[in-house]
């Protein structure tokens, strides 16, 4: 064979271009994945949060979940709590927090537990997964959990008080936003 024509030379370049801008395309692309931020304690938003995430889970996304601040309570045991090393303030955050799902409250018409007791009868009825079910589902399901090691720092939260406290990752912002840079869909609840 002689010598590359013009062309030809001119046909291998641009393939090597194209190759390039797939390779930054492919980089920029976001991942099949989903990132939530747990904000809020409350029944209701941990219901949404959780049956996005199992909504996402079944479509075969990858579900990234980064528990904060009064969020945090939903992983905790009930009946584990300790005080034992921790500063007296820690100790009455501890008291006061709800432990686990079955604590926490409606974040409207709550009327001293009345509320939710009317909402999971609703949901029973018209066969509608419980709080309880979905975290057992999302769980199982393969969903990374991840507690804000601020907000567990700052209530003395430690891993025996919470529930499958060591599959829990204890992370920073920075840590969760490596995810949240990779995801399709970023949700703040």
């Amino acid at each position: 064979m002689g010598p590359e024509t013009a062309l030809e030379q001119r046909v291998k370049a641009l393939e090597g271009e194209v190759g390039e801008l797939r390779k930054q395309l492919a980089e920029k692309t976001p991942s099949n994945q989903v990132s939530l931020i747990l904000f809020s304690g409350e029944w209701d938003r941990l219901f949404a949060g959780l049956t996005i995430a199992s909504g996402a889970l079944a479509m075969g996304h990858e579900v990234h979940l980064f528990f904060t601040f009064w969020a945090v309570s939903a992983l905790r045991c009930k009946g584990k709590a300790c005080s034992e090393g921790k500063e007296f303030s820690q100790s009455m955050i501890g008291s006061m927090l709800p432990e686990g799902l079955s604590g926490a409250k409606l974040s409207k018409m709550h009327f001293m537990g009345l509320g939710k007791m009317m909402m999971r009868r609703l949901m029973k009825k018209h066969g509608v997964e419980d709080l309880d079910s979905l975290m057992k589902d999302v769980r199982h399901l393969g969903a990374h959990f991840h507690l804000c090691e601020t907000s567990s720092g700052l209530f003395g939260l430690k891993a025996e008080e919470l529930e499958q406290g060591d599959a829990i990752d204890r992370c920073g912002v920075a840590t969760f936003l490596g995810h949240a840079f990779k995801s399709r869909i970023v949700l703040f609840i």
